[in-house]
């Protein structure tokens, strides 16, 4: 079974730049991803982070 991630580089739009950034996201519990239906590559994660739950979007490998 995968090691739970502790952390995960998040994309984010940032409105006053216009432009995506990463920010890195402590993990607390793990529950899972979605995959991109084109590259079958993680394109969001479940977790809960700072005691709630989020979708972390992640860049997949097709923007790569």
């Amino acid at each position: 079974m995968p090691e739970t991630p502790k952390t995960i580089e998040s994309t984010v739009w940032n409105d006053i730049k216009k432009c995506w950034e990463s920010v890195i996201i402590p993990v607390d519990e793990y529950h899972g991803f979605t995959e991109c239906r084109h590259c079958q590559k993680p394109i969001s994660h479940n977790v809960k982070s700072e005691g709630k739950f989020k979708v972390v979007w992640v860049k997949c490998a097709c923007t790569k």
